[in-house]
């Protein structure tokens, strides 16, 4: 599957109902496979809308960037009446684990980009054991790691990891407090560790689901 995300920080004073009833309709005009919602609480890095739309794979979405829909819908996340930031990334194929095809109900996709000078080691590292993280994790039931291909905002993203919990509180809870995050994934997110290769600025939205998101297209 290749995927198209927005994750957007709307303005002061936005009809928050609104846009999320004109996000899903211009989501929807683009793609069969979208969420657009408003992120759960407590809020993450990056905003607090989310959207992310589908495709069988990246000729799919060159396909629809060509379209009126996909116009509209761009205009939308940048709107700047109602929206104060957008940060976008666009990503395919990557390792992926799935574990289930019909029950979760979180969708979580962090992006990240990687320092400068980061060691080729550290980040083949990195990737390895971000992609071992649902034997570890209860509740996180699949997970994908790609490279970003496409992206505009505050940075120049790199990757991007999404995931399918079980529940929110699997995400904020048995994700971020395993021994197995702070003891193997947190080194490549922090300055003073030696593995460190992902820059802190990060975008982390998650938000409702009512099937797994990453067992579109499987």
């Amino acid at each position: 599957m290749f995927s198209a995300v927005f994750s957007v920080t709307l303005a002061e004073g936005a009809n928050a109902e609104q846009y999320v009833a004109d996000a899903k309709a211009a989501a929807e005009a683009v793609s069969p496979v979208f969420l657009a919602d408003m992120v759960l609480e407590p809020a993450m890095p990056g905003g607090n809308f989310f959207c992310e739309v589908g495709f069988a794979d990246e000729a799919a979405f060159k396909a629809a960037k060509a379209t009126d829909a996909w116009s509209a819908l761009d205009d939308l996340m940048h709107n700047a009446e109602t929206v104060a930031n957008c940060e976008f990334i666009a990503f395919g194929e990557g390792p992926t684990t799935l574990q289930e095809k019909e029950n979760s109900t979180c969708h979580r996709v962090l992006f990240f980009s990687l320092r400068p000078g980061a060691d080729p080691a550290m980040i083949e590292k990195m990737e390895s054991v971000m992609n071992d993280m649902t034997a570890h994790v209860p509740g996180l039931r699949n997970c994908k790691l790609a490279k970003v291909v496409e992206c505009s905002g505050t940075d120049e993203w790199a990757y991007a990891y999404e995931c399918d919990f079980d529940e929110p509180m699997s995400f904020l809870g048995k994700y971020m407090s395993t021994p197995f995050h702070f003891l193997y994934i947190d080194k490549f997110f922090e300055p003073a560790c030696g593995e460190w290769v992902a820059n802190p600025n990060l975008c982390t939205p998650y938000l409702a689901q009512e099937k797994p998101f990453l067992a579109n297209f499987a």
